[in-house]
């Protein structure tokens, strides 16, 4: 009876042992067969094993399957999981052990879409299913966590990137449903270029407070081409990027997360299509003080960007910037676009703030291009640098300093001051100086019809707008130009005879040019007023010369631009002399100005007023009188002589004279008077230059003309008269 029993039992234990033995394949053929119904995909197992003892589950050579069933999602070496199953009696997930080397995942995204998505949607329970309020606590604890050797790769098919991470590891010593302490996790692996991504994490899996602490190092940006060449027509995106970065959050409100650290970029550099620099810095430093992304608030403690280059190249339409990065503003779409953006921010309760407490730009290049004129415009500015403190968007006021140099040679330093939140607020103090004027000469050419040969350029502002209201004082010093005059011109601007008008006597010109306007009218360009007020001055300087020259005698202006004559005179009064002395006085202080005197003179009433002058000799001589003295005598006497009455009085002196004695008369006067100008302007100034003309009898100025000569004044050994 007892064999028996003996017998019954090693036979039970045979079968137990049997069946333990051979559950775990068991178990690997039923998940492996049966697991799209288990967990949503085909997988498969090479080996399955477990240690009855330890309690201690192997897994080697796993593989889970796409949805077609032959690519790879995820695999694995080896999964180790040390159990301890007596704590399910607790309710309790103990594992002391928890090990997987060489997993592989790879992920897909095509459009919004992962290529994890049914995974997803097989394993999301119905929320009705779900009851907060019933359930308790999951009790678990885990511990000696390691990855080894993982490599994940993340294929983006919208750019055509796969993102590789290779080698990573980490280790976790401890996480548990009621520890006390946070679980800290270290985490790191390399780069493929070089360098590598280290992280420390401590979560505290009770109340989910954590802090984290990464590190990158020399991560080159050029993997991240695809990414950006998404959105920017370019050839080449590359530098280096080295980070420490701190994040203070918590797991159940991640979004909340405070970010602070250093970030800093080497060698920075972005090429267009055409393989063209267009932005690039030598190394670009930013330390982040505060970066709260829930509440919109970002401080930075300092920016600082060294050797940064810029290339700006304009058109008539567009510039370089719009089109490398798809800004064209001209779609109808994108202005919906902005209504809408503006509708929402309106309605908006949240507000961004922003803070740079330090900004500095050193040693900066910017290369400005275009074409404007159908003539390629090329201008250096170099040395660049800029730098503000306390920028707050929440300031009432913040001030801005920047220097660079002009094309190698000129200066320029700026001050501007604004209110960050209300751009119709600001002060701008602008000095420009040694700048060449020849850099700009494509410019001056096509738009004023002048070659600029050189000049020195020097330039003050001081500008305050007000609630829109431009006020502006510019004072502009040009040492030393000369221009050419050339054919054409947009505006065809008198700019030569202006400036030799306007240079005083050491040669410089001095300008004061206000500007005025108001910025809430649409209609109103401040480039447009600015060269509105200057083509204007130009304009007077030259079509009104004796205002700028008259100066120079301290004469009315009148007196120099005409000299008055009665019909009858063939002298010089010594008012005229005085006139004619001032001409004289002008050409010796401004050398090189050509000056001509044009006689003008209507025929007719020259005739008129010698035929009256010749019938005043005819009543003197019977009457004895002056017929200046006696005008009503002197008529009745002339109509009584004519003896017409049809004939006004006019007529009447005419009648009197003989038409070929009063041309000759009339040509004698003009001749005395033109005779006896330029021997007056000879034998006061010997060595002078100033013509006296006789303007043609038919031309339509001597129609209504008094016996007058109008003064014109242009550049000496030129064809280049007033226009």
């Amino acid at each position: 009876m007892k064999n028996k029993a003996l017998k019954i039992t090693l036979i039970v234990f045979g079968i137990i042992v049997i069946i333990l033995l051979l559950l775990p394949g068991i178990i690997k053929r039923y998940a492996v067969n049966n697991s799209k119904e288990l967990i949503g995909r085909q997988i498969n197992i090479d080996k399955l094993t477990y240690n009855y003892f330890s309690s201690t589950v192997r897994v080697y050579d796993f593989k889970m399957f796409e949805q077609n069933d032959k690519d790879h999602f995820v695999t694995l070496d080896t999964l180790i999981l040390n159990l301890e199953p007596l704590k399910l009696i607790k309710d309790k997930v103990e594992i002391e052990q928890f090990y997987l080397k060489g997993l592989m995942v790879k992920t897909v995204m095509q459009d919004s879409t992962f290529n994890f998505d049914d995974l997803i949607a097989f394993h999301t329970e119905p929320e009705d299913s779900i009851n907060i309020e019933d359930s308790e606590p999951f009790k678990y604890s885990i511990s000696n966590i390691e990855l080894n050797n993982s490599n994940f790769f993340f294929d983006n098919k919208n750019v055509g990137k796969e993102t590789h991470i290779e080698d990573l590891s980490f280790s976790i010593p401890y996480i548990g449903w009621d520890q006390e302490e946070k679980s800290n996790a270290e985490v790191k692996f390399n780069f493929k270029n070089g360098g590598y991504f280290q992280s420390a994490l401590n979560v505290n899996p009770v109340d989910g407070e954590f802090d984290a602490h990464i590190t990158i190092k020399d991560l080159y940006l050029n993997p991240f081409y695809e990414y950006v060449a998404e959105y920017a027509e370019i050839n080449d995106f590359n530098g280096h990027l080295n980070s420490q970065i701190n994040i203070v959050g918590n797991t159940n409100e991640a979004i909340n997360s405070i970010i602070s650290g250093h970030v800093d970029v080497n060698d920075f550099i972005m090429t267009d299509k055409g393989d063209k620099e267009f932005l690039k810095a030598n190394r670009i430093d930013c330390n982040l003080k505060r970066i709260d992304y829930a509440n919109s608030s970002y401080v930075i403690d300092s920016l600082k960007v060294t050797q940064p280059y810029t290339y700006f190249e304009m058109d008539s339409i567009t510039n370089n910037f719009f089109k490398i990065f798809k800004l064209d503003p001209s779609s109808d779409i994108e202005n919906e676009s902005e209504e809408v953006i503006e509708e929402i921010d309106t309605t908006s309760n949240s507000s961004l703030y922003y803070a740079i407490n330090h900004l500095r730009v050193q040693d900066g290049i910017l290369d400005y291009s275009d074409n404007l004129t159908g003539e390629r415009f090329d201008y250096h500015l170099s040395d660049i640098k800029m730098n503000s403190d306390s920028l707050f968007s929440d300031s009432d006021w913040v001030d801005m300093h920047s220097d660079m140099l002009l094309n190698n040679r000129g200066t320029l330093n700026a001050k501007l001051g604004l209110n960050p939140s209300d751009y119709t607020n600001l002060d701008l103090d602008l000095t420009i100086e040694n700048f060449l004027l020849s850099d700009i000469n494509i410019y001056s050419k096509h738009y004023t019809g002048h070659n600029i040969l050189e000049g020195d350029f020097y330039y003050y502002s001081q500008s305050k707008i007000t609630d829109g209201d431009i006020q502006s004082e510019n004072q502009l010093l040009v040492k030393n130009v000369t221009v050419s005059s050339e054919a054409g011109g947009l505006y065809s601007l008198p700019l030569k005879f202006a400036l030799f008008l306007l240079k005083d006597k050491n040669g410089d010109v001095n300008l004061e040019i206000p500007v005025r306007g108001d910025m809430n009218d649409p209609s109103v360009s401040v480039g447009k007023i600015v060269w509105n007020t200057f083509s204007n001055l130009i304009v007077k300087a030259a079509t009104s010369p004796g205002k700028l020259l008259a100066g120079l005698v301290g004469g009315d202006p009148e007196d120099i631009e005409e000299i008055k004559f009665d019909y009858l005179d063939t002298t010089l009064s010594d008012k005229n002399k005085k006139q004619l002395d001032n001409l004289l006085e002008i050409e010796q202080k401004k050398e090189g100005l050509k000056i001509e005197l044009t006689y003008h003179v209507d025929a007719q009433l020259q005739k008129e007023a010698i035929a009256k002058d010749q019938a005043g000799k005819l009543y003197f001589k019977e009457t004895k009188k002056d017929y200046l003295k006696n005008e009503k005598d002197f008529e009745t006497f002339i109509l009584d002589k004519t003896a017409a009455d049809s004939l006004d009085i006019k007529e009447s002196y005419m009648s009197l004279s003989d038409p070929t004695l009063l041309e000759s008369i009339a040509t004698s006067n003009t001749q005395s008077l033109i005779s006896n100008t330029e021997e007056y302007l000879a034998t006061a100034q010997d060595s002078t230059q100033i013509k006296v003309n006789i303007s043609d009898p038919k031309a339509p100025e001597n129609i209504g003309a008094i016996s007058i000569f109008k003064v014109s004044f242009s550049i000496l050994d030129e064809n280049e008269n007033i226009e």
